[in-house]
């Protein structure tokens, strides 16, 4: 009685047209797509972050606790020997900020540095619920960065001071103007990571030590206190 024997051979695991591999699983580095890391790069990068901040009002400035979120953008240009220019625009439509000002980036291994100052315009207006005011202020911000990549996450701690050259508030025709004065100071610690692909989502907590907040412009205090802002900071980078 005849009979027949069929050889094959299966490949469950080969790689086909089918099954391709996921080519940032092996080598995706973090420093190679950070936005948050102060580490030098090849001039002529773009690099793009939007964001929200959400920031908790002091009690002392309005009768009830309020958090409030500010939509933000920010861009950075690298330039060569370890600069690069960054600019952000924060709005809340009655309160805008935009900062624009070149920084100083060092690396040694995973350990980065950075330094930079910025110039801020702050914007606020409001013509609705019995005000009739506009806000102006400039301001001087330089800062110190430091950070540390792992091989999918970035942390950084960065600290500002916020230096009031002019405040100009405008009622109803009638301008006030304030004396140059020191506004402050923020602590923020921020962690990167990969969202998916090459595109990373970074968590950051800011303690800020304020005289005044452009968020909560409308109760702009006037005794010569700080009070405690604190923010939380949440980022796309593509």
């Amino acid at each position: 009685m005849p009979f027949f024997i069929e050889t094959g051979q299966s490949y469950a695991q080969a790689i086909s047209s089918i099954s391709k591999a996921d080519s940032v699983n092996d080598n995706f580095d973090i420093k190679k797509y950070s936005f948050i890391l102060p580490q030098p790069l090849p001039k002529g990068k773009y690099s793009q972050q939007i964001g929200i901040q959400y920031v908790v009002v002091p009690k002392d400035w309005t009768t009830e606790q309020i958090t409030a979120p500010m939509f933000s953008y920010t861009g950075k240009y690298t330039l060569p020997y370890g600069f690069n220019l960054q600019a952000s625009l924060a709005t809340l439509f009655v309160s805008n900020r935009l900062n624009f000002g070149p920084f100083w980036n060092y690396s040694s291994g995973n350990l980065y540095f950075g330094a930079g100052y910025q110039v801020a315009y702050n914007l606020g207006w409001l013509k609705q619920f019995g005000f009739n005011t506009t806000l102006n202020i400039w301001e001087q911000q330089p800062s110190l960065t430091v950070g540390y990549s792992f091989k999918t996450m970035a942390v950084v701690l960065r600290g500002d001071m916020y230096l009031t050259s002019s405040l100009k508030e405008t009622q109803a025709g009638h301008t006030i103007s304030y004396p140059s004065f020191l506004n402050g100071y923020s602590v923020t610690g921020t962690i990167e990571q990969r969202l998916w692909k090459n595109h990373l989502m970074s968590f950051g907590f800011k303690f800020n030590y304020l005289k005044y907040h452009i968020i909560a412009w409308p109760a702009f205090p006037v005794n010569k206190y700080r009070y405690s802002v604190p923010e939380f900071d949440l980022g796309l980078s593509f």
